[in-house]
């Protein structure tokens, strides 16, 4: 098992955090807000061992406000990067280990309430807090957050309340995506996922 998949020093199963603000848009506040001391302890109170974080335009002003060697982060592990291709591997490092890559654990995905990061962040087996965006114009991010989250997909967490979001999605089951079609479903024609399509179409 590659050090990566285990904690050699507790010998016990990984757990990352994984946050991602999108490609285009900065979100300095959210940045910010995982890494204070009540976001890191809350983090290793959960037992997480890692966090990710995707900072896209923001990496140089994140790698000053970031925990160095020198600082306490609580015994988390803090790993940065501004942009990627794709963010599959990412998810994936915040998803539950199969019999493969079994020294992982169930973590969390923190986005900003993006379309297609929602949507991408739901195919894998991990849990989801979306944090939208209050700095964007049009945003019509608070909507999809909350209408995700009234059908049991995501959470919907706000800026200053990110760790207690976490620490509730941590007692929840979520419905699987995607979901099954049934007659009526708000995702037939005209509802959430046309909505999503067409308000955001190119969102990430």
């Amino acid at each position: 098992m590659s050090e990566a998949n285990l904690d050699s020093t507790h010998n016990r199963l990984t757990r990352t955090a994984f946050v991602t603000i999108g490609a285009t848009a900065g979100f300095r506040s959210l940045l910010q807000e995982v890494v204070t001391p009540k976001f890191l302890t809350t983090l290793k109170s959960l037992d997480f061992t890692d966090l990710v974080v995707q900072c896209g335009p923001d990496l140089e002003y994140f790698e000053t406000i970031r925990p160095d060697h020198s600082q306490k982060s609580y015994g988390v592990k803090i790993t940065s990067f501004s942009y990627a291709p794709d963010l599959k591997k990412y998810f994936a490092q915040a998803s539950r280990g199969n019999d493969e890559d079994g020294g992982r654990d169930c973590g969390v995905i923190i986005s900003h309430a993006g379309s297609g990061s929602i949507i991408g962040a739901l195919e894998f087996d991990s849990k989801l807090v979306t944090v939208p965006n209050p700095e964007l114009m049009d945003n019509h991010q608070l909507e999809i957050a909350e209408d995700m989250e009234s059908k049991g997909f995501l959470v919907h967490g706000t800026l200053g309340s990110v760790a207690e979001a976490v620490e509730k999605i941590d007692t929840l089951t979520l419905r699987k995506w995607p979901p099954g079609p049934s007659p009526g479903s708000s995702y037939q024609k005209g509802g959430l996922w046309e909505a999503i399509n067409e308000l955001m179409p190119q969102s990430s």
